[in-house]
This record gives structure tokens, C-alpha cells and sequence, in this order.
């Protein structure tokens, strides 16, 4: 805000004042006689005089807000009062005493002028009571000569103090508000620079994530099958979404990106809704990529939004110019968070968009709406697009933001409160009035003090500081006095010292720069993917620990060395070598699936990003690569198609039949003998088909800890004929022969019935499936100690020591083969395992090749005095094996 005509009167009537006042004071001091005789009017002229001048002083110098504060009225009355009651015995003659006289009057109304806030009428009376009392002072110092010397010093210094003073803080203060306009006004046009660019960097990412498209292994294929049937699959669909989530958000940080079939529309998007990548394929930009062989860009102002989109044309290989499959999209949104983060850089600007009506996004403190409306409306108006202006506190500026047609598209408004420039000119205020006091004082010693000794000092003072301009360091002026000139020495040598304090600060600044720099370079070193840094010779310059372990190679021997040697890598799909690109002195930024040789010659899945290192200069110094291991993620793609094929197969089994004796009830009439034996099959594959599908639920729900056990005493004879049982009669015709025996005083067990009845179940399932020739399969339980162990054997074909070790795992079948001859998923002995540790018991397994197994459960067993006083009283009643199962089911999905 410029300062107005009144704030200039305010702060020159003040700081005449003040120098009037100051000049007053010092009379008295120096040569009171010249005034009046009575030492009681000396000191009631010197604190009326004191009065008066820090009553200015506080006021000129903004120190008190208004004219009117109490203490700063207070102030004024006394000292105006003492003048006029100093005056009593006045000794300066009768012309200068009337012109007391009327000074004194006429800061009585003054006074009461701010007491009524008549603010305008108060700084006219002030202005002429300065200077009938400084007429009066002059007149009173005439009688003698040092005093006539200092008064008139003392009014020469005024007068020019204060024309200087009054200019200077004009010149200044509009100065700094000049710059500061100007200032705002280059932010707000960088600021629509930065977001026309981000047109450009749309078009890139645009033709990058093309490139990825139709160059990637699952993607291309995705792009040709949509084109060439004219319809989006599921399968494609999600090939295509986790193409592009991969690169917005791996590669294209804050970019939407989308890909649209040229017959279909709109298939895949992420980071925008898809309604809004609908509107943009509406565009010019789409429409011109559409038939063009480049990419176009343009920032686009939606209804509600403002966008920068790339779009480029997605074509086969094969095809000729001018034939497409489709359109890929990068947009990026100009909404609040993108503001937020440009505005991060200075917090006390605020930035905005508008279109022609109204505001699009808005981050921080924003003027009146007229006024941003406003200036909005000049920028769109105006050939040269920009606009500023000072409202409501705060600077204003507004630039245009382009569109393809060089036309003003958005309004980028910028806005700074004008508290800095305030603060300025109430730092300009304090320091004027201060330069006026040591002046003031400075002009009446002149006629009291040897002119040598003070130009002495002066010229000390200037050698000082011309070396000091040097850059010579420990410059000191040694000026000791208590003058003035001493004050001055004073602070110029304090300013010296604070001049070594900022180089040792800014020394420091360089040291902690240096340990940042080494931080950083830890960082790098400490980076979970490889990192190989290169200079423009093609010469390994860094090279991290996880490179050191990626690639087999050392630091020390890796570094000087030609990086192609270290980094031997070849494409995924075709394997060309890659070489000649990495060593490419371009400055382009590029990925690739890729393989890398290690020193021992094995080839390393990764992912592989090269991109320049540039110098001070902004010229490319070089080349830095980073490399991803791949061999994490490739294994889990394995194992999870091995998991859905083999899910797939154990499901079909037992699905198949069903259906099928399903289909022949539905169709056909059958005997009721016949009908029987359907039914009892449809049962048995439907408990299988339950029995995989429990399974599958046990383990998902035991890896989220979701699994209950309830301990009871269980009865180890009934549970093994319950089993035993059961088995027998869903045997097979292949000759096997199933026996039970418990030895006599076995204690009950602690466990969870249904699932210890599940996991002899399972071991007994196992030892028949391993048993293809048949023969005798026992199933046995007896005391071990604090334990019961219940065992079962089988005469089958055993297992080998490896095979032992990897049989308890999840998925781990005897023949991992596609052809095997056992069916099952590979969790039976996995299931029993966590079982019985969930028990707190254990498993043990004896076995050798063609020599069947014996696996044994040990449970811990009910102490004999427990059981014995459970025994003796009443059994609750046991829940059938149906209602227990439905139980844990239930508790399995819905607990826990």
C-alpha cells in the first residue's frame, strides 16, 4: 500500500517535532541560562521538552497506533504544560517568549484536537506549535555564539533531515512496494509458465505410456485383441488397468493417464474418473491426435476443472502412417493440491485459477472475490494478458494461461499480504527518528566540542570501513568516546563483528551443506535397489551395496571400470542387447524389463531406469541406472499360478461327478436301488468337494490368526472309532483293511474334538492314498508320559529323506508333477501340523522308501486327578460329528 499524503504530513510534523523538542532539550542543558535563570523552570522546560519529543517519537515512529493512545495524550499534555510553566520566568526575550507562549497554545489544542480525534485538525495545530517553538529557540540562541552555531546546526539539520527523511521513506517504501508488485507479478506469470508446461510433459508422459503399451508382453497383445474384435474383455480390461496404474503411479508423478480404443471408446483409466477422460477425448487436442502422426497437448478448462492432457496415437508396428488402434491420455489436474504444492515454496502467497466467470482452484488466503474477479477479467481482456493492483491489504497480480490457440485460457491470480512493506515503513519511521536524535545531538556538540577530535574520528570511521569494504577481516575503528562520533564507532564495530558472525555462520552453512551431501550419499549406498551412477566417459563413478549383491561385483573393482562391462544387460522379450543404449549420450529418461548378467553368469529379472545426471550448468555429466530385482515378484506369479491350477484341478475332481449324477436325476428315471447308489455318490463327492473347500478356509483363516481352538477332554477310544468307522464305510475295493486298537488306561486328551477328529482323519486319508496296493492300515493310541500318542501306519510307499522335510509344508505334494498319480492339494499334513501345535503337542514321522510310515500325534494328555473327578460326575452331553462340524465352520468365517 503506497504511502499516502496522510501518513507523509503525520510522520513530518512528528519528526519536526521531535527535532525541535530534542533541540530544546539540549539548550537547557547545554546553556540554560539562555533561557531562564531559575533552576525549578530549567527542569520543568527540560521535562516538558522531554515529554514533548518522546510523545513524538512514539507516534512518528508508529510505536503508538494513533495520536489518541492515552499514553502518548498523557505524554503531550504534561510536557506542553512544563514548556508553559518553564516560561514563567523566561530570560530569551519578549518576541521568542510570545512565540513560547503561542507554541504552547497551540499544542494545548493540538491535544485536545486528538483527544476529540479530530486527527487532521491535531497534526495542523502540532505542525505550527513545531515551528513557532523552533522560532523561538532560534530567537532565544541569538545572544550567543556557540548557541547560535549549535541552534542553527540544529535547524539546518532539521530542515534537511527532514526532506531527506520525508523522501527517502517515499522513495522507499514505494520502491520496496514497487518490487514487491513486481515480484508477485513474475511469480504469477511463472506460475502460468509452469502450467503450460505440464502440456508439454503431458504429451511426453502421453508418448511414454504409448510406448510402454504397445511395446509390453501382456499389454500389446490386450491393444490388438480389443481392436481387432471391437470389444473390451475382462482379462484385457485388467491387463490394460494394471498398465496404467503401474506407470502413474511409478513413472508420471501427479499424471492421470488413460488409454481409449479408436472403435470401442474409452477402456481403461487411472488417477481421473473416467467422465472426465470421456470429455477430454472430446476435445480439439484428441480430435487432431486422432488423424496426426504426433502427439497433441493442450490445457483443457472442463466445468468444474482445469486439466493439462497429452494424447498421443497408439499404433501396431506393422501399420502404416495414419492407422491407429487408439488414443492414449496423460492429464493432469490443476486443482487445490497442485497449487498447494507450487504455493509451498513461499507460504505467504496465495494462488488461484479462473476462468472467464468463475474460480476453478484455490490454495491459501485469497482477496475479495471482486477483486480477483477483476483482474481476471483484465487479464482475459488485455493483448499483453496480465493485470495487477493493491486491495484490502494485500498485493494483486494476474496472469494469462494459454491455450493451444495463444489465447488467454485460465487466469492464474497470485496474491501477498502487504505486511512487508508495512513493516518497512514502520522500520523506515524508527530508524529516521532514531538518525534524528544522534544528528540532532551530533549538530549542537559541534559548537561545544573540538571540530579535530570529532573529524578524527569521522576519518577513522571511513578507513574502517573502507577496509572492511576490502573484506579484510578483525577491522575494528577504536574510536572511544562518548559522543556521538564514539556512538557511531560503536556500531560500526559492532556491525563488523556481526559481519564475522554471518561468515562464520555461512561457513558453517558449507560444513552442514558437506554433511548433508555425505548423508545423502549414505542414503544411496544404503538404497534396496541396485544403483550404478556413470559419468560421461561411460566410467562406473558409484556404485551401491545392493548393486554390489545384484551384480556380484565390488565397489572397488566395479568403479572406473566401462559400465557395460559391469552391467551386461539385455532386453526381456528378445533379448537385444542393450549396451549401445545405456551408453548413449543423449539426455533422455528411459525404462526397461530387462535381464542383467551377474559375475557368476546367472541371468537377473529386473527392472531397469536409466535417466541423466546433469552439472552445474545444466549440461548432462552423466548417467545413473537403477536396476530392481525381479525375482521376489516372478517367483510369487509362479507360485500363484500353480496354486489356481492346482485349486482348479481338486475342485473338478469332485465337481464333475456331482453334476453329472445331478444331470441324470434331472433327466432320466432310475430304479430306486439305482437312485440310492447316485445319491450316496453326489454325497460323497459333495463331502470331498467340502472337505477342500474347509480346508482352504482353515488355512486363510489360521494366516489371519482368525482361527479358534475350544479345549475339552476328549475321549481318545471314541474318537478313534468314530474315525475308523467312517472310514470303513466309504472303503474302497482295493484291499485295504483298517484296525483300531487302544491301549487299555489311556487318559483322555486336551484338544478341540472336531479338529483333532479331522487331523486322524487326514493321516488315515493319507496312509490309504499312499497305500495303492493295499494292505493293513492301523490306527493305534497309547500313554507317552505326559502325552498321548496317536499313531497311524501304513504299508504304502514311504518317503525319502528330502521328501520328509518338505512333507509338512503348505502346497507340498509327494509329485509335484502335472501328471501325478495322488491327487489333494498338498495341505493335509500342514493342516495336522498346525493342529497339533495349536494343541501344544507335536508331530513325528518315521518312514523310508517303499517301506510305508508310521505318523504319530502326540496330544497332551488329561491329568489322571482331573479326569478322574470329571469322570465322576455327570458327562455333559456330546454334540454329533454334524453339528460339531457346522460349529467350527461357523466360528472359522464369523470369529476371531
Amino acid at each position: 500500500m503506497s504511502l499516502d499524503i496522510e501518513q507523509q504530513a503525520q510522520f513530518a510534523t512528528e519528526f519536526a517535532l521531535f527535532l525541535v523538542a530534542l533541540a530544546g532539550l539540549a539548550i537547557v542543558l547545554l546553556r540554560a541560562e539562555l533561557l531562564t535563570a531559575a533552576a525549578s523552570m530549567r527542569v520543568a522546560l527540560a521535562l516538558g521538552f522531554a515529554s514533548i519529543g518522546a510523545a513524538a517519537f512514539a507516534h512518528g515512529s508508529l510505536l503508538a497506533d494513533t495520536s489518541a493512545d492515552p499514553v502518548v495524550l498523557g505524554a503531550r499534555a504534561v510536557g506542553w504544560l512544563l514548556v508553559g510553566l518553564g516560561t514563567l520566568k523566561w530570560n530569551g526575550g519578549p518576541v521568542a517568549k510570545r512565540l513560547v507562549f503561542a507554541s504552547v497554545a497551540l499544542g494545548a489544542g493540538g491535544v485536545a484536537a486528538d483527544a476529540a480525534e479530530a486527527d487532521l485538525l491535531a497534526g495542523a495545530l502540532r505542525a505550527l506549535a513545531a515551528l513557532t517553538l523552533g522560532g523561538a529557540l532560534l530567537q532565544s540562541s541569538r545572544r550567543a555564539i556557540a548557541a547560535r552555531v549549535a541552534a542553527s546546526s540544529a535547524a539546518t539539520l532539521l530542515l534537511v533531515v527532514l526532506v531527506l527523511s520525508v523522501g527517502l521513506s517515499a522513495v522507499l517504501s514505494n520502491t520496496v512496494e514497487d518490487q514487491a508488485v513486481a515480484s508477485l507479478d513474475a511469480r504469477a506469470l511463472r506460475e502460468a509458465g509452469v502450467l503450460e508446461d505440464r502440456r508439454n510433459e503431458a504429451i511426453k508422459n502421453a508418448g511414454l505410456a504409448s510406448s510402454g503399451l504397445t511395446q509390453g508382453r501382456t499389454t500389446a497383445p490386450a491393444i490388438g485383441e480389443i481392436a481387432d474384435t471391437g470389444a473390451v474383455g475382462p482379462e484385457q480390461r485388467d491387463v490394460l488397468d494394471s498398465a496404467l496404474e503401474t506407470l502413474s503411479s511409478g513413472l508420471f508423478d501427479g499424471f492421470a493417464v488413460a488409454y481409449a480404443d479408436a472403435r470401442v471408446g474409452l477402456v481403461s483409466a487411472v488417477g481421473l474418473p473416467p467422465a472426465v477422460f470421456v470429455e477430454l477425448l472430446g476435445h480439439p487436442a484428441a480430435q487432431e491426435a486422432t488423424s496426426s502422426e504426433e502427439g497433441r497437448g493442450a490445457v483443457v478448462l472442463l466445468d468444474d476443472q482445469a486439466v493439462a492432457v497429452g494424447v498421443v496415437p497408439v499404433r501396431r508396428a506393422s501399420e502404416g502412417p495414419g492407422q491407429h488402434l487408439g488414443l492414449v491420455l496423460a492429464a493432469f489436474p490443476a486443482d487445490r493440491g497442485y497449487l498447494e504444492s507450487r504455493g509451498r515454496a513461499d507460504d505467504a502467497v496465495s494462488l488461484q485459477l479462473w476462468s472467464r466467470t468463475a474460480p476453478v482452484a484455490s490454495y491459501g488466503v485469497q482477496p475479495e472475490r471482486a477483486v480477483a474477479q477483476r483482474l481476471a477479467g483484465a487479464v482475459f481482456a488485455e493483448d499483453d494478458a496480465s493485470a495487477a493492483e493493491i486491495s484490502s491489504g494485500r498485493y494483486v497480480a494476474g496472469r494469462a494461461v494459454r491455450g493451444t490457440d495463444n489465447r488467454p485460457l485460465l487466469a492464474l491470480i497470485a496474491s501477498r499480504p502487504t505486511t512487508a512493506v508495512d513493516e518497512i515503513r514502520e522500520r523506515l519511521f524508527q530508524t529516521f527518528f532514531v538518525i534524528a536524535f544522534g544528528g540532532t545531538l551530533l549538530a549542537l556538540l559541534l559548537a561545544a566540542l573540538v571540530g579535530e577530535r570529532i573529524g578524527a574520528g569521522v576519518r577513522r570511521l571511513t578507513r574502517s570501513a573502507e577496509q572492511l569494504a576490502q573484506g579484510e577481516a578483525g577491522v575494528r575503528s577504536g574510536v572511544r568516546s562518548e559522543d556521538e562520533v564514539g556512538r557511531l564507532g560503536a556500531a560500526f564495530d559492532a556491525m563488523a563483528e556481526s559481519i564475522e558472525e554471518k561468515t562464520d555462520a555461512l561457513r558453517q552453512a558449507a560444513l552442514d551443506e558437506a554433511r548433508l551431501r555425505n548423508r545423502v550419499e549414505a542414503i544411496v549406498a544404503g538404497m534396496g535397489e541396485a544403483l550404478v551412477a556413470f559419468d560421461e566417459d561411460a566410467c562406473v563413478t558409484d556404485f551401491n551395496e545392493a548393486a554390489e549383491e545384484l551384480l556380484g561385483v565390488t565397489a572397488p573393482v566395479a568403479r572406473g571400470r566401462s559400465v557395460v562391462e559391469v552391467v551386461r544387460a539385455r532386453t526381456e522379450d528378445g533379448g537385444a542387447d542393450l549396451s549401445a543404449r545405456i551408453e548413449a549420450a543423449d539426455d533422455a529418461r528411459w525404462s526397461e524389463l530387462a535381464e542383467v548378467e551377474a559375475a557368476d553368469g546367472v541371468l537377473v529379472p529386473v527392472a531397469m531406469t536409466v535417466g541423466p545426471v546433469r552439472g552445474p550448468g545444466g549440461e548432462v555429466a552423466g548417467r545413473v541406472i537403477v536396476l530392481r530385482d525381479l525375482r521376489a515378484e516372478r517367483e510369487v506369479e509362479r507360485m500363484k499360478r500353480e496354486f489356481l491350477s492346482r485349486v482348479g484341478h481338486e475342485l473338478r475332481t469332485p465337481l464333475t461327478p456331482l453334476l453329472g449324477f445331478a444331470r441324470i436325476l434331472a433327466t432320466k428315471q432310475l430304479p430306486p436301488d439305482r437312485a440310492q447308489d447316485v445319491l450316496r455318490s453326489m454325497v460323497s463327492s459333495g463331502q470331498r468337494l467340502e472337505r477342500i473347500v474347509e480346508m482352504l478356509e482353515f488355512f486363510a483363516s489360521a494366516q489371519a490368526g482368525r482361527t479358534p481352538v475350544r479345549l475339552e477332554a476328549i475321549d481318545v477310544r471314541e474318537l478313534l472309532t468314530s474315525v475308523v468307522d467312517e472310514r470303513q464305510r466309504a472303503m474302497d475295493a482295493n484291499g485295504h483293511v483298517l484296525s483300531r486298537r487302544v491301549k487299555a488306561g489311556t487318559p483322555r486328551v486336551v484338544g478341540d474334538p472336531y479338529w483333532v477328529r479331522r487331523s486322524v482323519d487326514e493321516l488315515v486319508d493319507n496312509a490309504i492314498k499312499f497305500s495303492p496296493s493295499g494292505g493293513k492300515v492301523s490306527v493305534t493310541a497309547a500313554p507317552a508320559g505326559d502325552f498321548v500318542e496317536i499313531a497311524v501306519r501304513d504299508p504304502g510307499v514311504g518317503m525319502s529323506d528330502e521328501e520328509v522335510e518338505r512333507a509338512f509344508a503348505e502346497w507340498t505334494q509327494g509329485d509335484e508333477s502335472d501328471t501325478r498319480a495322488y491327487g489333494g492339494l498338498g495341505l493335509g499334513l500342514a493342516l495336522v501340523q498346525r493342529v497339533v501345535e495349536r494343541h501344544g503337542g507335536r508331530v513325528v514321522c518315521e518312514t523310508a522308501p517303499g517301506k510305508g510310515s508310521k505318523f504319530s500325534i502326540l496330544l497332551p494328555a488329561v491329568p489322571m486327578q482331573v479326569d478322574d473327578a470329571a469322570n465322576s460326575g455327570t458327562r455333559a452331553p456330546r454334540r454329533n460329528g454334524r453339528a460339531r462340524n457346522q460349529r467350527v465352520r461357523g466360528s472359522g468365517q464369523g470369529e476371531g
